[in-house]
């Protein structure tokens, strides 16, 4: 019989997916999952509004699943502490705490104690990835190594097991912490050279896109000397000469990325799309001002002219559907709009809305796509981000708790008073539509009232991000969702997956 500690311990470890009483689904034969990195709840509005004048303006936030999701990390280490014991949580009562505080916390004010709360504990990019391609809680730095420091499976393994294409874009280095959880197994984010790699040796990943080209710098400049932070010149050369161990089809030029956006070409074999630019499309680039290019219809809220040898985050994502699309089983596709987070850091209102922007634009191609050429019974997207960053919100937000982003309207900079120069661990907002979507309220793990009083987002709901990855696994799977009660020990489960997964190895040996 099928005690709780194996239930536990089995799920931990990957071995099943829970059913209790329920009859199988039909494989959902696409999942896309779209994260923009480092969004805090302002982010997505003060792009709305500056796009199109309007709180909720893009396609997805309308879609019919509407969640809150905690992101905090099992343990704020940088290294594996071989414990497994979860040392950080989420309460939605110290989180939206309107008490006063006289205080500071991070070289910022905290004026009140829920600023204060959600400014500790945080999660990484790494961590917070690590969860939802994995299921797991670990420590911050981690790309899918648990608390142990044993690697875990991914996301993007299993769906090629299961027949699927699977890709990877981003606006930020192919190697960095987001993109890295879909392609790699590593103690340490910081092993850029590693995980490059990894990634483009790896026979599960079928495409990658994104920046980090050695040869070229924030303005999509040749360098006069290589910059080998995020891939060596070596590696770069291997690719060109067509090293068989990546057996990669390389493609560099603007004009070869929207050959792929439009259709026109579509490369066999798997493939690598590294953008002429060094560590990002567009967010860092350092070019004079021009406010005669600001633009809703282009995306440039700053006046800094885009660069114009590189493909834009909606491109890239059309690019890789159409490419991964030919597979008749279907594919799996995450898109990062990294330098989301690279923005919120910096506290740049104008960049981040650029680069939420263009992420937006990237959601709704592919929702076109599905429309057109898919359909929401066979496709499953979800739209979330893996952590909150930088705490904007309205311009009177240190004496008004929780004031919300102020709308001047279409075309114009939002009213924005930053708080934070780093991650949070603010409860974040997800949307999800298509095939398996109403899985994800089986997860709830309790009811935010914040997300009601203060965001008007939905009714409270909010999952953690561990849920992500067994509803992609099980949707792609064709398995039942577990039940209600069923959830509550997967999610014990997964919190400490190196231990208890050792324990059911024994158990069963």
């Amino acid at each position: 019989m099928l005690t709780r500690r194996h239930l536990v311990a089995a799920v931990a470890a990957g071995a099943i997916a829970v059913s209790i009483g329920a009859a199988d689904a039909a494989p959902v034969k696409n999942v896309m999952l779209f994260i923009s990195d480092g969004a805090s709840w302002g982010t997505w509005d003060m792009a709305s509004y500056w796009a199109t004048g309007e709180q909720r303006g893009q396609a997805y936030q309308n879609f019919p699943v509407r969640l809150g999701m905690t992101t905090y990390p099992l343990n704020t280490s940088s290294t594996p502490t071989n414990t497994g014991t979860p040392q950080i949580s989420y309460d939605p009562t110290r989180a939206w705490d309107t008490t006063p505080n006289a205080g500071s916390f991070g070289g910022r004010p905290s004026f009140f104690n829920g600023y204060d709360y959600i400014k500790r504990n945080y999660p990484d990019s790494a961590a917070a990835g690590t969860a939802l391609a994995t299921g797991a809680k670990t420590y911050n730095n981690a790309i899918n190594f648990d608390d142990y420091g044993n690697p875990l499976p991914y996301i993007t393994q299993e769906a090629k097991a299961l027949g699927r294409a699977t890709g990877v874009v981003t606006s930020v280095p192919f190697s960095h912490a987001t993109p890295a959880v879909f392609g790699s197994q590593n103690i340490s984010r910081n092993n850029y050279h590693q995980i490059a790699e990894q990634m483009l040796a790896n026979p599960d990943l079928d495409l990658i896109m994104g920046a980090g080209h050695p040869l070229y710098n924030s303005n999509g400049q040749a360098r006069s000397t290589p910059s080998e932070t995020y891939m060596t010149v070596d590696q770069l050369t291997r690719l060109q000469s067509g090293d068989p161990i990546y057996n990669r089809t390389l493609i560099t030029s603007l004009d070869e990325f929207r050959a792929m956006a439009d259709g026109s070409v579509v490369p066999t074999g798997r493939v690598i799309g590294l953008a002429e630019v060094g560590d990002t499309l567009q967010a860092n680039r350092n070019r004079p001002v021009d406010p005669s290019v600001i633009s809703v219809a282009s995306g440039n809220a700053s006046g800094v002219p885009f660069n114009t040898n590189v493909p834009t985050l909606v491109e890239m994502t059309a690019g890789a559907i159409n490419y991964l699309s030919r597979n008749p089983d279907g594919f799996f596709l995450m898109v990062e709009g990294g330098a989301v987070d690279w923005m919120a850091h910096a506290n740049n209102t104008a960049r981040i809305i650029e680069e939420q922007v263009d992420f937006d634009r990237s959601v709704a191609w592919a929702i076109n796509w599905v429309e057109e050429y898919s359909n929401w019974n066979e496709t499953l997207l979800i739209v979330l981000t893996d952590h909150g960053n930088g705490m904007p919100m309205g311009p009177q937000s240190d004496r008004i708790p929780f004031q919300p982003i102020e709308n001047r309207g279409q075309g114009n900079l939002p009213g924005v008073l930053w708080h934070y120069g780093t991650h949070t661990n603010e409860v974040t907002l997800l949307w999800a539509k298509g095939a398996g979507a109403e899985r994800l309220y089986d997860f709830v793990v309790g009811v935010d009232q914040g997300l009601v009083e203060f965001l008007q987002f939905n009714d409270g709901r909010y999952i953690d991000n561990t849920a992500i990855y067994p509803i992609m696994r099980m949707a792609m799977m064709g398995q039942p969702v577990p039940e209600p009660a069923s959830v509550a020990l997967m999610l014990m489960g997964l919190a400490g997956l190196g231990a208890v997964a050792r324990r059911a190895r024994r158990a069963t040996a």
